[in-house]
């Protein structure tokens, strides 16, 4: 049979022939040679796409930054949150103020609002004193 056959047929004389000859039909994939012009095309079309894809790219870089932007504090907070149910205690950046007991051996710890934060044993270097708590003692 002659390939080429079909080719100077109308396209609905060729569909027409084509179904009347066949001994079967099969919807499927298939590989057909491209002509030169058409594979230009594809290469154009090519180029085309990977500069819009380029493009896409650094769009999508630059709103997921954003958004990481707008995440990562509510995550360093989320993490806090935990931190502070699991332990009862909420980590704060402040002065503290160290306030010795002499007698009771004692050091507390009291914040900026004068509320207790917390207690220690006096480190040995701590009871020595000093000249305010030897004036006070003699003062009564």
């Amino acid at each position: 049979m002659d390939k080429d056959v079909f080719k100077n047929m109308s396209p609905k004389d060729r569909a027409d022939n084509l179904q009347a000859m066949a001994h079967s039909t099969e919807e499927t994939k298939y590989f057909k040679a491209l002509t030169q012009e058409e594979l230009d095309l594809k290469r154009e079309t090519l180029t085309d796409n990977e500069i819009k894809l380029s493009r896409l790219e650094i769009e999508k870089k630059n709103f997921v930054a954003d958004i990481k932007k707008k995440v990562d504090p509510i995550i360093k907070e989320k993490s806090s949150l935990i931190s502070a149910i699991e332990t009862r205690h909420e980590e704060i950046e402040g002065v503290l103020y160290h306030v010795d007991d002499q007698d009771e051996g004692l050091m507390y710890s009291f914040d900026a609002n004068g509320e207790f934060i917390s207690s220690r044993r006096l480190k040995p270097d701590e009871r020595l004193g000093s000249m305010f708590n030897i004036n006070q003692k003699q003062a009564q």
